[in-house]
């Protein structure tokens, strides 16, 4: 008999440079290594029934992946996280597994939001009052208005300030800024960093390249009454 195991894991270093495609990939070739027998969906293309959370951007380090894995094999999920270690390479590293009801909602479907830490050089200092300010002011705000291009094609415009539960900055210095946010990372609403992080920079006047921001996502996380807790 068959059981599902959820796991928790890193994706760092050089390993942030592979696609969600490729992470695919890898992880089966460990599990094969492992000699972990995965269960396979029927039909004239059979693949293996695994699920992830919201995928990951390519070039993000992360310390909060999640995974849902059905095996066809009868191991604890200790077992299964002992196997699976000792096959994974440098910058994947599986941090927890457990065994899950069949009947749990699919972690595509229940993950609302996503902890980010954003770290930006600085070519000029800024003062604590400055950036203090600007994040209250930000926050404040009724509305955060952005125009966006919909799946017809067409321009529209949409209000973020709902998809932004958290923005603080946790470290300041002349060479840099961090700030850590809460954003919606999950199906049924999502707000992508490629529109966040541009919009960071805009308020506190950094000419720079988002894409030098660097992007580490802490964890994810799903809503229940008004409170929010890791899939685990």
């Amino acid at each position: 008999m068959g059981k599902i195991i959820r796991s928790k894991f890193k994706k760092e270093g050089e390993m942030i440079y592979i696609s969600h495609l490729d992470l695919q990939r890898l992880l089966q070739r460990a599990f094969r290594r492992a000699e972990i027998n995965l269960a396979y969906s029927e039909g004239f293309n059979p693949h293996p029934k695994m699920s992830y959370g919201n995928a990951l951007a390519l070039g993000t380090e992360s310390q909060g992946e999640y995974v849902d894995i059905e095996i066809a094999d009868d191991i604890t999920a200790d077992e299964f996280l002992t196997r699976i270690q000792k096959e994974l390479p440098e910058g994947i590293e599986f941090m927890k597994s457990a065994e899950i009801d069949a009947r749990t909602p699919s972690l595509s479907s229940t993950i609302d939001y996503g902890e980010y830490i954003f770290t930006i050089e600085l070519k000029r200092p800024l003062t604590k009052e400055f950036v203090k300010s600007r994040v209250v002011e930000f926050l404040n705000r009724k509305e955060i208005i952005i125009s966006k291009i919909n799946k017809k094609g067409k321009k529209v415009e949409q209000d973020i300030r709902p998809l932004i539960r958290n923005f603080d900055i946790i470290d300041l210095n002349e060479d840099r800024i961090v700030f850590d946010t809460i954003i919606a990372t999950g199906s049924k609403q999502n707000l992508n960093t490629n529109i966040f992080i541009p919009m960071i920079l805009d308020l506190f006047g950094i000419e720079m390249d988002p894409l030098d921001v660097d992007i580490l996502r802490r964890d994810l996380y799903v809503e229940k009454d008004g409170e929010i807790e890791t899939p685990f």
